[in-house]
């Protein structure tokens, strides 16, 4: 019997994006959130070069197989803000959102934040449950945070 050895994960944080790329991250977000993905180039470009564009890769895979976008509060310097966060559909259910969460985490910390904060849709379920696992706390319920009937739950945890 062979014993088949999973490929490495590694963490790629890219400060710009060509075309190319940001195309593959608008389809990795479609994929990830159907219907609702709002990610474009006016978002991903400001994200990369300004905020922090957190990629979750595998060894011979040209797509990140996660992808974290971050924010300083600016009321809050020592908060970020995880504005999205998401595993690819072909990757969920194989530990890599707590693997990568807490790779997340460790490049926070190492840049200076001590809370970090999400919003997450109160009937994502299984995202819900996840941070709720790695540690975050449901602060409050932000009813149509994004819109009439888009319901988000606030969150937050101390790094």
């Amino acid at each position: 019997m062979m014993t088949v050895i999973d490929k490495p994960f590694y963490i790629e944080v890219p400060s710009k994006l060509t075309p190319d790329e940001q195309k593959m991250m608008m389809e990795l977000e479609q994929d990830a959130f159907p219907g609702t993905g709002a990610v474009d180039e006016q978002t991903l470009v400001p994200i990369a070069r300004y905020g922090k564009l957190i990629l979750y890769r595998q060894q011979d895979d040209d797509r990140p197989v996660a992808v974290c976008e971050c924010m300083r509060d600016y009321n809050n310097p020592e908060k970020a803000y995880i504005f999205g966060y998401y595993v690819r559909s072909d990757h969920k259910g194989k530990g890599v959102g707590k693997k990568f969460l807490r790779e997340v985490y460790s490049i926070l910390k190492n840049d200076g934040f001590s809370l970090v904060c999400l919003t997450v849709s109160v009937k994502n379920i299984p995202a819900v449950k996840l941070y709720e696992r790695e540690g975050f706390e449901i602060k409050e319920t932000r009813y149509s945070e994004f819109g009439a009937g888009e319901d988000r739950y606030y969150m937050e945890r101390l790094l």
